[in-house]
């Protein structure tokens, strides 16, 4: 099981002309400091899981950010274009690490990578974090400005479910729901790709 390989320069180009839409020199400023990290960041362990491998994160976030513009206009709910960008590729930053180390690193055993397609290991320096914790910790540390519905969707991009964000169930904002829904439609599409390469006919 090899890892996908992408074209990571288109991907960085289409990643970084979203985050100058914004206007947020605060936001550029965080992907011009964090470039590499970001650009190298996989969303998962195993090629058997989405989005693993060299600019899996960035490609998640364009994903989520095409299917979050789909629904919202699908659902007429009007919401701001800027606020979905800036919510779309600031929710899983965390998965980049802390501000000094990287959350994954390379494996090193082949065993790993040839018989679990494993080529990520978790970062033993790397303290242990809620991913959107982390996520609104860099918002914060670059004095990016998130209105309530943005800090909200960042907040419950992993679960509306969970013991933690049970109080919001019936406070959602529409674009709290818009990103979690696309959210599960990404990962979901992408699994079943995954599903459909890996899966050996009978």
């Amino acid at each position: 099981m090899n890892l996908k390989e992408r074209d990571l320069e288109k991907l960085w180009k289409n990643y970084e002309n979203l985050a100058k839409m914004t206007k947020s020199k605060e936001l550029l400023e965080l992907i011009n400091d964090q470039d590499q990290r970001i650009l190298e960041c996989s969303y998962s362990q195993r090629v058997s899981e989405p989005f693993c491998g060299l600019g899996g994160l960035v490609e998640y976030s364009l994903e989520l950010l095409k299917t979050c513009k789909n629904l919202n206009e699908a659902l007429g709910y009007g919401v701001s274009p800027v606020s979905m960008i800036k919510t779309c590729l600031l929710a899983d930053m965390g998965r980049i690490g802390d501000k000094n180390y990287s959350r994954f690193v390379v494996c090193e055993s082949e065993w790993h990578k040839e018989k679990l397609g494993q080529y990520f290991d978790w970062n033993e320096s790397c303290p242990k974090f809620n991913i959107q914790d982390m996520s609104l910790w860099f918002a914060q540390h670059y004095n990016i400005k998130l209105d309530w519905n943005e800090w909200q969707a960042i907040l419950l991009s992993k679960d509306f479910t969970n013991e933690e964000n049970k109080f919001y169930s019936s406070h959602r904002e529409r674009l709290a729901l818009l990103i979690n829904l696309s959210k599960q439609a990404v990962l979901k599409n992408e699994s079943d790709k995954i599903r459909d390469v890996y899966t050996t006919p009978f």
